[in-house]
C-alpha cells in the first residue's frame, strides 16, 4: 500500500475515533449535549449538502438545505433534549446496514460477500473454501445484528452512559476481535491455505473497483 493511502487510511481511523471520544463525552457530559446534537446532525447535513451541489437542481436544492439548517439551528432547544436518540439510531443502523450488506449477498443465486473477498485475493476457489467463505459470511451478519440489537437494549433499558460506552468504546475493539477470531478459525478450518490479511482484501476490492472504472469509461 502507498504512503498516501496508508495516510488517508490513518486520516479515516483518526476521524472515526474522534468522533467516538467527542460522542461518548457528549453522553456523560451534561452540558455537551450541543455537542451531541452536532455530532448527530453534521454527518447528515454534510450528505446532503454533497448531494444538493452535485445535483442538476443545486439551484434549489442549495436554498433548501440552507432553509433546513436554519429550520434546526432555531429548533435546536428540543432537539438537544434528545440527541440521544439519534447517536443511537445512526449506531443501530449503520450496524443493520453493514448486516444487510452481508446477509443480501447469502440468498440462493448470490456469492457471499466473503467469497468474493477471498476470490479477488486467492483467485479460483475450492469448494471446501467457498463452504467456509459462505460461513463467515453469515457470520459477520449475525455479528452486526447482535451489535445492533445489544445497542438497542441498552439503550433503552441502560442508562445513556453505559449505551455510549458499549456503542463508542467497545463496539469496534469487538470488529477487530471478530477478525482475530475468524483468522483463528480458518487456520484451523483451512490449514493449507495462503495466509491472508483483511488488508490483502482492501486492496483486491480497490484494485478491481478500479478496474470496474476504467472498463466502464
Amino acid at each position: 500500500m502507498s504512503p498516501v493511502r496508508i495516510l488517508r487510511a490513518a486520516g479515516v481511523v483518526g476521524v472515526i475515533v474522534a468522533y467516538q471520544l467527542a460522542a461518548h463525552h457528549a453522553a456523560s457530559t451534561p452540558d455537551a449535549h450541543g455537542l451531541g446534537l452536532a455530532l448527530v446532525l453534521a454527518p447528515l447535513l454534510l450528505i446532503a449538502l454533497n448531494g444538493a451541489a452535485r445535483a442538476s437542481a443545486r439551484a434549489w436544492l442549495l436554498p433548501l438545505w440552507a432553509l433546513a439548517c436554519a429550520a434546526l439551528w432555531f429548533g435546536r432547544a428540543p432537539l438537544t433534549a434528545h440527541f440521544g436518540w439519534g447517536l443511537w439510531l445512526e449506531h443501530a443502523s449503520f450496524n443493520l446496514a453493514l448486516a444487510w450488506m452481508f446477509g443480501r449477498t447469502l440468498v440462493h443465486g448470490r456469492e457471499p460477500l466473503c467469497t468474493q473477498f477471498a476470490t479477488m485475493v486467492h483467485g479460483k476457489l475450492e469448494a471446501r473454501v467457498v463452504r467456509y467463505t459462505r460461513r463467515v459470511t453469515l457470520a459477520w451478519t449475525l455479528f452486526f445484528v447482535a451489535t445492533a440489537l445489544v445497542s438497542s437494549v441498552l439503550f433503552a433499558c441502560a442508562s445513556i452512559v453505559a449505551w455510549s460506552t458499549f456503542a463508542n468504546y467497545l463496539a469496534l475493539p469487538l470488529v477487530g476481535l471478530m477478525f482475530v477470531a475468524e483468522y483463528a478459525c480458518r487456520r484451523i478450518a483451512l490449514p493449507d491455505m495462503e495466509p491472508s490479511s483483511i488488508m490483502d482484501a482492501i486492496r483486491a476490492y480497490t484494485h478491481s473497483m478500479q478496474m470496474r472504472r476504467s472498463g466502464a469509461q
